[in-house]
């Protein structure tokens, strides 16, 4: 991987690719894809990602070969097009979404964060980072920008849209994973408001309206999505996702939304995890 191809620039990025480097030209399809630097663009990402393919990238290849459908075409469209929710509750607001990713997908998803799993942290609301808590005994994978590539990049736009939020307000996406006996225990994802150190982050990045789950397999038993309220216990097929509101309508939190992902019995489970805010970060 040459410099030009790891900046966040997309003029160095053009101008390497120009000059022949395909890894570049495939980092320049993240950032168009994603509206970072320049305009939003998918037809113009996944043109770039097809020079990089020709330049030698043999990722983008794969990723070309993972998206493309029986005539080799990519149908952009299609991809940002989620299939519609259907309602698991009211109240919290639960809804499922069957068959939201191709499970090629999910396997490449795995393939990719297989090799990049920790420990996984819960957030420490004193230092903004991540702690380990017993409460916690899974492990995570965390794509930020550098990992992102366009497949994750148009996975990430298909949540937003399914959930009707922006983009940008997007945290980095996660993948867990569950061996028997792993769990996350009881807890929320909203911001209590009422916690003083979780005032910077809230101010700058609002709060954490809605929690999107992709099931990225199915080949494990137990390992639920529980919610306290009304008792639901969930869990998908292999590309079937989840959604839930952590907020009301008047953008208050809601305490019904207590959760735990409950462990495998047998098997391994691994699931795509996006926290998704109201609107991008205040720089």
């Amino acid at each position: 991987m040459t410099k030009a191809s790891t900046s966040t620039d997309p003029s160095a990025l053009a101008e390497a690719a120009e000059a022949g480097d395909g890894a570049a030209a495939a980092r320049l399809a993240v950032l168009t894809g994603m509206g970072l630097g320049v305009a939003p663009d998918w037809d113009r990402a996944m043109a770039l990602l097809g020079r990089a393919a020709k330049l030698g990238s043999e990722s983008a290849k794969d990723q070309i070969a993972l998206l493309a459908g029986a005539d080799g075409g990519i149908d952009i469209a299609a991809w940002l097009n989620a299939p519609r929710p259907r309602v698991l509750s009211q109240g919290p607001a639960i809804f499922a979404i069957d068959g939201f990713l191709p499970p090629a997908v999910c396997d490449w998803m795995i393939a990719r964060a297989e090799a990049l799993v920790e420990p996984a942290l819960v957030y420490d609301h004193e230092t903004g980072t991540g702690r380990r808590e017993s409460v916690r005994t899974n492990t995570a994978a965390q794509f930020d920008l550098g990992r992102i590539d366009v497949v994750l990049a148009l996975v990430r736009e298909r949540i937003a849209r399914a959930a009707g939020l922006p983009v940008p307000g997007l945290e980095w996406t996660q993948v867990l994973h569950y061996d028997v006996g792993q769990t996350f225990d009881w807890h929320v994802d909203w911001l209590d408001p009422a916690t003083p150190g979780y005032a910077a982050d809230l101010t700058a990045r609002g709060q954490r309206i809605a929690t999107f789950l992709v099931f990225l397999n199915d080949d494990f038993e137990g390992g639920e999505t529980a919610f306290e309220a009304g008792g639901l216990r969930h869990r998908g097929r292999k590309g079937d996702a989840l959604l839930w509101a952590n907020t009301l309508p008047d953008g208050s939190i809601d305490p019904r939304t207590r959760h735990a992902g409950l462990p495998p019995t047998k098997g391994e489970k691994w699931v795509l995890s996006q926290w998704l805010r109201g609107r991008a970060p205040r720089i």
